[in-house]
C-alpha cells in the first residue's frame, strides 16, 4: 500500500511542481504526462488488487460451500454404515442420548467394508481440502477426529476385540459426527426446513 500513496503523491508534486515552475509548454505537457502515468498506475494496481481479491472471496466461498456439502454426503454414507452396524432402523441428526446394545453390535464384513472406503474418502477429501484451506481450522479438527474414532473401530472389529469396547468408540464417532454437524449449521437449517 505504501508504494500506491508515494507514486500518488509523486504525481501529485510532479503536475504541481510543473504548473507552478515550468513556463516551456513541451516541458510542461511532459511533466503532465508523467504524473498522470504516477497516478494511473498505482490505480489500476489497487482496482487489479480489489477486483481479485472479490473474486477469489467469491472463490473461496464457492469451494467451502462444495466441501462441506461433500463432507456431509459422506458423513451420511458413514452413518448409514454405523447404522447397520448397531442394529438401529434410522439414526436422526442432531443425535441425541443413542444408547448403543453392544451384544446386538453386527459386525457384517460387507459394513466393515462400505466403512473403510468411506473412512478413506473421508481422509482424501481432507486432504484435499486442507491444501487449498477451504475448511476452518476447527472443522479439520472434528473430521481428523472422526477419521481417527473410524480407523479405531475398523481395527477393533479387525483384531476382533470385545463388542464392549468397539461400542465405545462408535459412540463417541457419532458425538463427533453431531459436532461436525453442528459446526457446520446443518442442524439449525434442517430444524429450519422442519418449522416451514
Amino acid at each position: 500500500m505504501i508504494p500506491y500513496i508515494l507514486s500518488i503523491a509523486g504525481g501529485v508534486f510532479v503536475f504541481d511542481f510543473s504548473q507552478k515552475y515550468l513556463h516551456a509548454p513541451g516541458w510542461i505537457d511532459l511533466m503532465d504526462n508523467v504524473a498522470a502515468s504516477l497516478l494511473a498506475i498505482p490505480l489500476v494496481f489497487l482496482f487489479y488488487d480489489y477486483s481479485n481479491y472479490l473474486i477469489t472471496r467469491r472463490v473461496h466461498k464457492h469451494q467451502h460451500t462444495n466441501v462441506i456439502n461433500t463432507v456431509n454426503a459422506h458423513l451420511f454414507k458413514i452413518l448409514a454404515q454405523i447404522k447397520n452396524i448397531i442394529g438401529l432402523p434410522r439414526i436422526e441428526v442432531p443425535m441425541q442420548d443413542i444408547n448403543l446394545n453392544y451384544k446386538k453390535l453386527k459386525f457384517d464384513q460387507k459394513y466393515l467394508r462400505n466403512l473403510r472406503k468411506q473412512l478413506n474418502e473421508l481422509e482424501d477429501l481432507l486432504y484435499k481440502s486442507d491444501k487449498i484451506e477451504v475448511l476452518d481450522p476447527q472443522h479439520t479438527q472434528i473430521l481428523s477426529f472422526a477419521a481417527q474414532e473410524l480407523n479405531q473401530i475398523l481395527n477393533e472389529c479387525k483384531y476382533h476385540n470385545p463388542p464392549r469396547e468397539i461400542a465405545r468408540y462408535l459412540e463417541t464417532t457419532l458425538s463427533i459426527i453431531d459436532d461436525w454437524f453442528y459446526a457446520t449449521g446443518y442442524v439449525s437449517r434442517q430444524r429450519l426446513k422442519n418449522t416451514k
